[in-house]
């Protein structure tokens, strides 16, 4: 049996969110792997603790061969972190798996996202010569420019990252990244930060693992619009933008589908 590693960052009002998320993941999952959960938090264990509990049996009858690890954030120590305002502190969390996590690799999703069908395609691809694998920006061509990217370079949504551990402590990639959100006048995100300190060790992944859902928009993948429209007809891995639990939007029913399993509880 083999174990995939998956990863959230998340504060209390993402607590739901990110058990729909697992819900989505184990309602897909192959029989014979193990699901390995790292829950990223600055709300308490005991807390999470009471949240999860019932939540935990439901999806032990989905697919029973899972475990969940809570590490608990300290916010203090990203004190001096310079970061955009419009992106909370939790989005920061995934930085620091290097060093808060042992395994050698490890999937990291935003908890706005469904997995409709199984995560171990994603997990299998081989990224022993990369930082990270990540699926471009839906608005990359406008972004370049935010993370010290040449015109024609592909900049990375973080929602969706296969991450070499392994790696960024071979390089150091953690105490890299925290240095540069540190300076004087950063106006990084942690998008922002992760392409430019990955450039050049990034594994470009197909459209379909991070489908970013928001209104129509002609500026979106300008130069992958073929691509574009079949991820959408067969959708793998969806990311709302627009979250479906405030307004109703492409696709919400799939979100409805793992919620409204999760609410059983």
């Amino acid at each position: 049996m083999s174990t995939i590693n998956i990863a959230f960052g998340i504060t209390q009002d993402w607590l739901e969110h990110t058990f729909v998320t697992m819900c989505s993941i184990l309602s897909n999952a192959q029989k014979n792997n193990f699901y390995q959960f790292y829950i990223l938090s600055n709300i308490s264990q005991k807390d999470f603790e009471k949240e999860f509990i019932p939540v935990c049996s439901i999806l032990k009858n989905i697919h029973s061969d899972f475990d969940v690890n809570y590490i608990k954030m300290n916010d203090t120590h990203f004190n001096g972190v310079v970061h955009d305002k419009r992106v909370g502190i939790s989005a920061y969390y995934r930085l620091k798996l290097s060093s808060l996590v042992e395994t050698e690799k490890i999937i990291y999703l935003d908890s706005d996202i469904v997995v409709l069908d199984n995560i171990t395609e994603l997990w299998n691809y081989d990224i022993k010569n990369y930082l990270i694998g990540g699926v471009e920006d839906k608005y990359s061509n406008l972004m370049t420019c935010q993370a010290n990217l040449k015109d024609d370079d592909i900049y990375i949504n973080s929602g969706v990252l296969l991450i070499n551990l392994k790696k960024f402590r071979e390089q150091d990639i953690e105490n890299k990244i925290f240095k540069k959100l540190r300076e004087e006048n950063n106006n990084y995100s942690d998008q922002d930060v992760l392409n430019d300190i990955c450039q050049e060790q990034i594994l470009y992944l197909p459209l379909k693992y991070n489908l970013m859902l928001t209104r129509d928009d002609k500026r979106a993948y300008p130069t992958r619009q073929d691509e574009y429209k079949n991820a959408l007809i067969t959708p793998y891995i969806l990311h709302y933008s627009i979250k479906p639990w405030i307004i109703p939007v492409q696709y919400s029913e799939y979100w409805r589908k793992y919620y409204e399993i999760i609410k059983t509880s």
